[in-house]
């Protein structure tokens, strides 16, 4: 039986991205570290314990052992639960061991009072875009069916429909489709949040809110037929998630993150 509680707090940061080294990752970009350092220094100012903070994807540009465990020092400001995720630029395998070794959760699933927040693992080895194994996707549906009095919140690296963006739309969740249409059969299934896209989202999808994150890293231009960046301040998402299933969320835009050069 699901256990009552007052509302809960889940932060999402997404696509980090940290280099071999601190600095920036190519020429025109802010240095990845400090980026991400602002971000969780006003994630921790404004929220002091939130249940659970969600890093959904593109951990590190360089997917390498060190470049994880200095993802995982920084986190370690955060006086909160964390479950990580994979992305496109990211070793899974390397990612996971070291988040797991650290103490942290990988994928997986979690109960948090009337909610169970269940991690999708969209990496699929060489290639841009997202694919949700026919083995993750019945893990899903195996999670929603023990849990059947909770509210659910899934997470994946990839966005699930198009965004808009011509180049970003070539490179979603291969199977979107499938993935929503399994989430379709649970009403209790309230969001699905994602990552990749470095913009704000938000829509719905029958009773499912489709939420994207921006980055702590640079922002991708809303609406582009071509890559392009926004000049936009680095951001996360707060999302309060209430026992009788309703959700509020926001975005909040970090002061002093947006990238020098592209504004001059």
């Amino acid at each position: 039986m699901a256990t009552k509680q007052s509302d809960i707090t889940v932060i999402q940061i997404t696509d980090t991205h940290l280099g071999r080294t601190p600095g920036p990752i190519r020429s025109g970009y802010p240095d990845s570290d400090a980026q991400l350092a602002a971000v969780l220094e006003d994630l921790a100012r404004h929220h002091d314990a939130p249940d659970l903070v969600l890093v959904t994807g593109d951990l590190a540009e360089d997917p390498e052992k060190p470049v994880y465990e200095r993802l995982i020092e920084h986190l370690s400001v955060l006086p909160a639960p964390i479950v990580a995720l994979a992305g496109n630029h990211d070793d899974h395998g390397i990612a996971r061991r070291s988040f797991i070794d650290a103490g942290h959760g990988f994928d997986g699933e979690r109960v948090l009072g009337n909610w169970l927040i269940i991690g999708i693992d969209s990496s699929w080895a060489g290639h841009a875009g997202g694919l949700a194994s026919t083995t993750e996707l019945q893990r899903v549906e195996d999670a929603i069916r023990r849990h059947p009095e909770h509210w659910v919140l899934v997470a994946v690296h990839h966005p699930v429909v198009p965004v808009g963006s011509a180049w970003l739309d070539r490179i979603g969740l291969s199977n979107g489709e499938e993935l929503l249409a399994l989430l379709e059969q649970h009403p209790r299934v309230r969001a699905c949040i994602f990552g990749h896209i470095h913009q704000a989202f938000d829509r719905m999808h029958g009773s499912i809110r489709l939420l994207g994150c921006p980055s702590t890293l640079v922002q991708f231009l809303p609406g582009s037929l071509l890559f392009a960046l926004d000049p936009a301040e680095a951001g996360y998402r707060i999302l309060r998630l209430y026992p009788d299933g309703r959700l509020e969320t926001t975005v909040r835009r970090v002061p002093g993150t947006r990238p020098t050069a592209l504004t001059e």
